[in-house]
Protein backbone atom coordinates (compact mmCIF):
# COMPACT_ATOMS: atom_id res chain seq x y z
CA UNK A 1 0.00 0.00 0.00
CA UNK A 2 0.75 3.54 -0.68
CA UNK A 3 1.52 6.39 1.29
CA UNK A 4 -0.25 9.87 0.95
CA UNK A 5 1.34 13.01 -0.82
CA UNK A 6 2.12 15.80 1.85
CA UNK A 7 0.09 19.31 0.65
CA UNK A 8 -0.18 22.52 1.95
CA UNK A 9 -1.28 23.01 5.06
CA UNK A 10 -1.12 19.18 6.51
CA UNK A 11 -0.57 19.12 10.20
CA UNK A 12 2.70 18.92 12.12
CA UNK A 13 2.98 18.04 15.49
CA UNK A 14 5.67 17.36 17.52
CA UNK A 15 7.87 18.45 20.60
CA UNK A 16 10.61 20.58 20.69
CA UNK A 17 13.29 20.98 23.83
CA UNK A 18 13.89 24.83 24.40
CA UNK A 19 16.28 26.86 26.56
CA UNK A 20 14.36 28.86 28.71
CA UNK A 21 14.87 31.49 31.60
CA UNK A 22 12.94 33.56 34.08
CA UNK A 23 12.25 32.93 38.28
CA UNK A 24 11.71 29.59 40.00
CA UNK A 25 10.68 29.33 43.65
CA UNK A 26 13.17 30.00 45.77
CA UNK A 27 13.60 26.77 47.96
CA UNK A 28 15.29 28.83 51.13
CA UNK A 29 13.53 32.32 51.21
CA UNK A 30 13.32 34.90 51.45
CA UNK A 31 13.57 36.10 48.82
CA UNK A 32 10.81 34.35 47.29
CA UNK A 33 12.34 33.63 43.83
CA UNK A 34 15.27 33.38 42.25
CA UNK A 35 17.06 33.21 38.89
CA UNK A 36 15.85 30.18 36.79
CA UNK A 37 17.42 28.93 33.53
CA UNK A 38 17.06 25.21 32.04
CA UNK A 39 15.25 23.37 29.29
CA UNK A 40 11.63 22.71 28.26
CA UNK A 41 9.41 20.73 26.22
CA UNK A 42 6.84 22.75 24.33
CA UNK A 43 4.33 20.95 21.69
CA UNK A 44 5.11 22.21 18.43
CA UNK A 45 1.46 22.32 16.40
CA UNK A 46 2.05 23.92 13.01
CA UNK A 47 1.17 23.25 9.54
CA UNK A 48 3.27 23.01 5.64
CA UNK A 49 3.10 26.10 5.01
CA UNK A 50 6.68 27.64 2.81
CA UNK A 51 8.24 26.76 -0.12
CA UNK A 52 5.58 24.26 -1.66
CA UNK A 53 5.94 23.18 -4.96
CA UNK A 54 4.70 26.34 -7.45
CA UNK A 55 4.27 23.76 -10.56
CA UNK A 56 2.37 20.85 -8.84
CA UNK A 57 -1.37 20.91 -7.19
CA UNK A 58 -3.08 18.06 -5.38
CA UNK A 59 -7.19 18.98 -5.05
CA UNK A 60 -6.46 22.68 -5.34
CA UNK A 61 -3.29 22.63 -2.77
CA UNK A 62 0.22 23.16 -3.48
CA UNK A 63 2.32 19.70 -2.92
CA UNK A 64 4.98 19.86 -0.10
CA UNK A 65 8.67 18.85 -1.09
CA UNK A 66 11.73 18.26 0.73
CA UNK A 67 12.47 21.67 0.68
CA UNK A 68 9.13 22.81 2.34
CA UNK A 69 9.01 24.67 6.00
CA UNK A 70 6.30 24.33 8.26
CA UNK A 71 5.31 27.30 10.52
CA UNK A 72 3.74 27.16 14.06
CA UNK A 73 -0.17 27.83 13.70
CA UNK A 74 -1.40 31.12 14.83
CA UNK A 75 -1.17 32.08 18.37
CA UNK A 76 1.50 28.73 19.06
CA UNK A 77 3.84 30.90 20.36
CA UNK A 78 2.15 33.16 22.23
CA UNK A 79 1.84 33.80 26.00
CA UNK A 80 0.39 32.42 28.51
CA UNK A 81 -1.79 30.00 26.10
CA UNK A 82 0.11 29.27 23.01
CA UNK A 83 1.98 25.73 23.63
CA UNK A 84 5.10 27.03 22.49
CA UNK A 85 5.57 29.63 25.00
CA UNK A 86 7.43 30.16 27.92
CA UNK A 87 4.11 29.41 30.28
CA UNK A 88 2.99 25.93 28.68
CA UNK A 89 6.80 24.19 28.89
CA UNK A 90 6.90 20.78 30.76
CA UNK A 91 9.69 18.61 32.13
CA UNK A 92 12.04 20.85 33.09
CA UNK A 93 15.89 20.25 33.82
CA UNK A 94 16.73 21.18 36.03
CA UNK A 95 13.27 20.27 38.21
CA UNK A 96 14.43 22.49 41.01
CA UNK A 97 14.71 25.03 41.88
CA UNK A 98 11.01 24.75 40.85
CA UNK A 99 10.21 27.23 37.63
CA UNK A 100 7.37 29.64 38.02
CA UNK A 101 5.82 28.72 34.37
CA UNK A 102 3.87 32.34 33.80
CA UNK A 103 7.60 33.89 34.36
CA UNK A 104 9.41 32.04 31.92
CA UNK A 105 10.35 32.54 27.95
CA UNK A 106 11.85 30.70 25.14
CA UNK A 107 15.44 32.36 24.67
CA UNK A 108 16.59 30.67 21.45
CA UNK A 109 14.62 30.46 17.44
CA UNK A 110 11.14 29.16 17.74
CA UNK A 111 8.91 28.58 14.81
CA UNK A 112 10.32 27.04 11.35
CA UNK A 113 10.21 23.21 10.14
CA UNK A 114 12.50 21.78 7.76
CA UNK A 115 12.03 17.99 6.57
CA UNK A 116 14.64 15.67 8.12
CA UNK A 117 17.20 14.07 5.81
CA UNK A 118 15.63 10.73 5.71
CA UNK A 119 12.08 12.49 4.61
CA UNK A 120 10.75 12.37 1.25
CA UNK A 121 10.00 9.88 -1.82
CA UNK A 122 12.92 8.24 -3.06
CA UNK A 123 10.35 7.70 -6.33
CA UNK A 124 8.73 10.36 -6.88
CA UNK A 125 9.79 14.39 -7.74
CA UNK A 126 8.63 17.32 -8.51
CA UNK A 127 11.60 19.53 -10.77
CA UNK A 128 14.48 17.01 -8.90
CA UNK A 129 13.40 17.33 -5.21
CA UNK A 130 11.33 14.71 -3.01
CA UNK A 131 7.89 15.08 -2.26
CA UNK A 132 6.62 14.45 1.11
CA UNK A 133 4.86 11.67 2.54
CA UNK A 134 2.38 10.91 4.96
CA UNK A 135 4.42 10.39 8.27
CA UNK A 136 7.52 11.87 7.26
CA UNK A 137 9.48 13.45 10.04
CA UNK A 138 10.15 17.12 10.16
CA UNK A 139 13.23 18.76 12.11
CA UNK A 140 10.68 21.55 13.58
CA UNK A 141 12.56 24.05 15.80
CA UNK A 142 14.12 22.13 18.73
CA UNK A 143 16.75 24.71 20.78
CA UNK A 144 18.91 21.61 21.29
CA UNK A 145 18.83 20.94 17.43
CA UNK A 146 17.19 17.66 17.96
CA UNK A 147 16.21 16.22 14.95
CA UNK A 148 13.27 13.99 13.69
CA UNK A 149 11.12 15.26 16.56
CA UNK A 150 7.84 16.26 14.74
CA UNK A 151 5.70 14.14 11.94
CA UNK A 152 3.70 15.90 8.96
CA UNK A 153 0.87 14.29 8.74
CA UNK A 154 -1.34 14.16 4.96
CA UNK A 155 -5.02 15.28 5.45
CA UNK A 156 -6.06 17.73 2.94
CA UNK A 157 -5.32 15.04 0.07
CA UNK A 158 -6.71 11.75 -0.01
CA UNK A 159 -6.68 9.88 -3.20
CA UNK A 160 -3.03 10.49 -4.51
CA UNK A 161 -0.66 8.01 -3.14
CA UNK A 162 2.89 7.36 -3.44
CA UNK A 163 4.45 3.42 -3.31
CA UNK A 164 7.52 3.82 -1.35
Amino acid sequence: MGKLIVVQSDRVQGTDKHNVKGNATNPSPPPPTVPYAGVGEFDYVGEMTDQLSDFVKIGGKPVALKSSRSSLNPGEDIAPTGRHSGAMGKNFIPPTPAPISLSLSITDSIGEGNPSTTSGSSFVKIDGTDVLLDADKIDTCDGLGTPMNSTVTAENQDFVSCSE
